[in-house]
């Protein structure tokens, strides 16, 4: 890892679409901070669910994926809110 540059940038890649997209079905996992993204995606048994980094706080997770990242982050101590949406 590169001491001076993003933490976060070594552990997760920020995704940079060329162009406008539109996704259906997607996954988030969003966190209050980028420190604690880095923690997240610094944990083996959590970052093989994170896909990419959408921002500082919020990581793309594969949709397929949802309950297993969830039982992750309860092994690790974590307590994460599962919020389901329709598309309309």
């Amino acid at each position: 890892m590169d001491p001076t540059g993003n933490v976060l940038d070594d552990l997760l890649p920020l995704l940079e679409p060329r162009r406008a997209e539109l996704h259906e079905a997607l996954a988030v996992l969003e966190v209050n901070g980028a420190a604690s993204l880095a923690e997240l995606a610094a944990n083996p048994k959590v970052r093989r669910y994170l896909l990419a980094r959408l921002s500082d706080t919020v990581a793309l997770i594969d949709p397929g994926y949802v309950d297993a990242l969830t039982r992750a982050l309860l092994a690790e101590g974590h307590t994460p809110k599962v919020v389901i949406g329709t598309s309309s």
